[in-house]
């Protein structure tokens, strides 16, 4: 095997953690979660005397959002509190930022680090531990979730806005109901009825669950059927048409992972065994525009596409020639646009996912691909020589990152400058948008939100006859929206406050 260069970064080291039963009151805290997956990635590299020279934390759920903000205490520095747990003490302490691409982009940013010699050694790590939290707020538990170092962490800048007022007033907030609007679209794009694109999307996450089931770290190890998944009964409703609650991401788990990253020179140094090491071949951090509104369109992701393009290019290979394929899995139609995207079937014999998915594996939060990079690097270790892919994804199908895995030295790689193919992405524009529309056009995409199985009004994404793209609600009889075909739908448009309303014609 041709030996990499002193500075040639690789992934030594990988952790995962899942808890699935112990009570709230028994049950890790994020700094022990963290510190779990930390001292076992190092285990798992064979390294001795590790010295650190940076740690960065995936921002947790609870400083991402207001509404799972724990009432059990506050970490003022995760990073800090791994290193004086580890008894280590970095130069570099990063805490964020919000985002599943996280994970990705951190192993992108920090193996350039490495590249450069500003590093030798990168602790990345992150948590959920929205199952106990939850179950201990519901209970009235009063834990101690907490640690004041004195001390802030680094960020990694001002966090995009990726909703507008408008948006928000449309319904337009969580991924929850911006998700199922590009199913709808998909569905209509692959010319299928409603009904057979929720089949589709059935056969696709079986699947999932089948690797889920298979997985020591999933946090629902069951395999189910396509009709189960797709079937809105009992505890199975709808949340947003076209998905039931088998269909969504489930951000309720206690699951924790980390990896950890050196130069070359580090990995020798430290007695690293050859059997441990993959490198990073091809990478990419891209971004859609950043509002949903402003979109190209709701079947496609050019961000994906370019990106993707970009670390496989980098890497010298092509999609056929993946063995280890992780397509971030928040909602089916977050696999089925990147799948597109890449260039890769959606019954492709190799899967799609090596955890089991966000619905079925466990959404911890941003930290979700952390758990796909440690797959990765696992069956890359497994069958040397392999390629695997990473994608990562956050917001509304809104940032990712990607990562291209071998046991082969990688000592050319550079991480080239995201500006520079981002540009392209940047190009490409949408149609404007009128927030005041009135008059006549087509439905490009909707959902119907539910509430404990009820249909609320429908949000709708059109186009006027006029070429604007128009943000609507229909109020009138939501129900009937469901499984029949609505995509490209007549309507009549009339501005309002806050929200614009809209009649099928």
């Amino acid at each position: 095997m041709t030996k990499a260069n002193p500075r040639t970064p690789v992934l030594v080291g990988i952790a995962q953690f899942t808890d699935r039963d112990s009570a709230p009151q028994d049950a890790k805290s994020p700094l022990d979660l963290l510190e779990t997956v930390a001292r076992g990635a190092i285990a798992d590299s064979g390294a001795r005397n590790v010295a650190i020279d940076a740690i960065a934390v995936v921002r947790l759920f609870a400083d991402s959002a207001a509404a799972y903000k724990a009432p059990f205490g506050h970490y003022s520095n995760f990073p800090r509190s791994i290193a004086n747990r580890l008894g280590q003490s970095p130069k570099r302490l990063v805490y964020g930022p919000v985002g599943g691409n996280t994970p990705q982009m951190l192993v992108n940013l920090f193996a350039e680090s490495i590249r450069t010699g500003d590093v030798d050694t990168v602790l990345l790590a992150g948590c959920e531990p929205l199952r106990s939290q939850a179950k201990a707020q519901k209970a009235g538990l009063a834990l101690d979730w907490s640690d004041e170092t004195g001390d802030e962490p680094e960020t990694l800048g001002d966090e995009p806005r990726m909703i507008s007022r408008h948006e928000a007033a449309h319904g337009i907030i969580m991924p929850v109901s911006v998700y199922p609007m590009f199913e709808n679209a998909l569905g209509a794009h692959y010319g299928r009825t409603p009904l057979q694109q929720r089949v589709a999307v059935g056969a696709l996450m079986h699947r999932f669950t089948q690797v889920a089931a298979q997985n020591p770290y999933a946090a629902i190890p069951v395999e189910r059927s396509a009709e189960e998944i797709i079937t809105p009964e009992g505890d199975n409703r709808y949340i947003g048409y076209p998905y039931t609650k088998y269909l969504n991401a489930n951000m309720f788990v206690d699951q924790a992972a980390a990896v950890l990253l050196m130069s070359t020179q580090a990995a020798d140094k430290a007695g690293v065994p050859e059997a441990k090491r993959v490198y990073l071949h091809g990478s990419a951090d891209t971004h859609e525009h950043y509002l949903v509104s402003d979109r190209v369109d709701y079947h496609s992701a050019p961000a994906i596409r370019i990106g993707a393009a970009h670390a496989l290019a980098q890497a010298g290979i092509t999609p056929a020639d993946l063995g280890h394929i992780d397509i971030y899995s928040c909602f089916s139609s977050a696999v089925e646009i990147a799948a597109d995207m890449i260039g890769i079937a959606h019954d492709d014999p190799r899967g799609l996912t090596l955890t089991g998915g966000l619905p079925y594996f466990g959404g911890p939060g941003n930290n979700y691909s952390m758990h796909g990079i440690a797959e990765v690097v696992a069956q890359c270790r497994t069958k040397p020589g392999s390629w695997g892919m990473v994608t990562a994804n956050g917001g509304y199908l809104t940032k990712h990152s990607f990562g291209i895995y071998s046991t082969t030295p990688a000592n050319d790689w550079v991480r080239d400058d995201p500006e520079v193919y981002q540009a392209q992405v940047d190009a490409l524009k949408g149609p404007p948008l009128t927030e005041t529309p009135d008059g006549e056009g087509c439905i490009e995409a909707f959902t119907v939100m539910h509430e404990r199985g009820v249909p609320q009004p429908a949000t709708i994404i059109g186009r006027l006859d006029s070429g604007e793209r128009f943000l609507a609600r229909l109020t009138d009889d939501p129900a009937s929206l469901i499984d029949t075909p609505v995509i490209g739908r007549r309507v009549r448009a009339t501005p309002g406050t806050p929200a614009n309303s809209a009649v099928l014609i």
